[in-house]
């Protein structure tokens, strides 16, 4: 979710109240779905694994693999998405300065320098770790998964001939479509628009080919990692890096 400005630690404080009660939101609304549809006959059981707590298809270490491989190509493409975006902004006479982001990473590149002990954990839990299991749940879990689901059910209906590969890439494109674009759009970072919605296409590529959250976590993960390393560097004046 997008971060705000102001004081890092309530930042990061309303972040995991907030994505904390998101998180509690679905679960209970996947469990009461699944409640009325076995009191209309149906029987699904309370399992999570549709949500994507499953082990990932082909194999916990290869998941983990194609984790790693889509957050570090997330972070090469990102290099050379954003200066190419911030040239465009800036021949089209639209401001690129960061009003979000950047002054939250200065934020907590100020903690980090006041506070280490405390920073650097409290850092890496919510913005490496919690931040994005969270986000992998709303973004991929239910909002790509449940559109992709439905879009799939509807095309089968309209149709009305058996699901094909041509049925599954057109669901596929509607609901990465539509869940990218919600994931972009509430980093409230016009500049970073286009390489975050090339990242969200990737993490959603990577739910439907593993049915899990645990790879996609791990490419979120990986990808924020590096900026929260530069913050750390920066904050403990071991590497002087714009953050």
């Amino acid at each position: 979710m997008a971060e705000g400005t102001g004081d890092p630690r309530q930042v990061l404080l309303s972040v995991v109240v907030t994505n904390t009660a998101l998180a509690l939101l679905i679960v209970l609304c996947f469990w009461a779905g699944v409640f009325v549809a076995r009191r209309l006959g149906h029987a699904p059981d309370y399992s999570l694994a549709p949500l994507g707590f499953a082990p990932p298809r082909g194999g916990t270490l290869r998941g983990l693999g194609l984790g790693v491989a889509t957050g570090v190509g997330a972070l090469l493409v990102g290099l050379v998405v954003n200066p190419v975006t911030v040239f465009v902004f800036e021949q089209l006479g639209y401001p690129t300065r960061s009003t979000i982001q950047q002054p939250f990473m200065r934020g907590l590149e100020g903690w980090v320098r006041e506070d280490p002990a405390t920073a650097i954990p409290a850092i890496v839990g919510v913005v490496v770790l919690f931040g994005p299991a969270v986000e992998e749940l709303v973004f991929r879990g239910a909002l790509f998964n449940g559109l992709y689901r439905l879009t799939h059910l509807l095309l089968r209906k309209a149709v009305r001939k058996p699901p094909g590969d041509g049925f599954r890439r057109a669901s596929f494109v509607l609901a990465a479509g539509v869940s990218s674009a919600f994931f972009a759009l509430l980093h409230l970072e016009p500049v970073l628009l286009p390489a975050l919605l090339i990242f969200a296409f990737a993490l959603c590529w990577l739910f439907e080919r593993t049915g899990s959250l645990l790879p996609t976590f791990v490419a979120h993960a990986t990808f924020n990692s590096f900026a929260t390393t530069l913050i750390i560097l920066s904050g403990l004046e071991i590497l002087q890096v714009p953050v």
